[in-house]
């Protein structure tokens, strides 16, 4: 079996068609594919940000922090928070229009921590010599899905015409 039989044939759970990178596939089965993606990203979106978020990331810590907990020490202990994901974190929330006084940004900053955790245990595990980076980048993805989650009970309420109510948002009714 050639390549592209070997691509065109391949599904995944999810019954698409699996990209692979090859010259020998043509343009528009790339485009059905990237199509098929994103549609079923859309439909899924908020059950994918959420198992990455609550179920992947907390489960891969705790495998690689069985197989090299001295090696994950060493590496929080030469990437601190405070010097490589806090200015990030704030940068990146910055970036998205998300500021202290919102209800949302204790989940982003959440997610965003839960980046650094993830990613200083992975580049322990796989030695990583650009943890950094790797840092910056997993931020970028924590954040956006922590977006999708909070954001997906809004999506809810404008669908089924509800009226979203957040204990934690800032009202101006209490005022005057």
């Amino acid at each position: 079996m050639n390549q592209k039989e070997f691509a065109t044939n391949r599904s995944d759970k999810c019954g698409l068609t699996s990209t692979v990178k090859s010259k020998d596939l043509d343009g528009d089965l790339q485009e059905k594919n990237r199509e098929k993606w994103r549609k079923y990203y859309d439909t899924n979106k908020y059950r994918i940000c959420n198992n990455t978020l609550n179920r992947y990331c907390l489960e891969s810590m705790e495998r690689i922090q069985d197989l090299c907990h001295g090696e994950v020490s060493r590496y929080v202990l030469l990437y601190p928070f405070e010097e490589c994901a806090e200015r990030s974190i704030s940068i990146e929330l910055k970036k998205r229009g998300v500021f202290p006084s919102q209800g949302r940004y204790a989940d982003c900053y959440d997610a965003g921590m839960l980046a650094y955790l993830y990613s200083v245990h992975r580049c322990a595990f796989m030695q990583y010599s650009h943890t950094e980076a790797y840092i910056r980048k997993m931020i970028r993805i924590y954040v956006s899905c922590a977006l999708v989650i909070y954001d997906d009970t809004k999506n809810l309420c404008i669908e089924n015409r509800f009226r979203e109510i957040r204990f934690d948002a800032d009202t101006s009714l209490d005022r005057y």
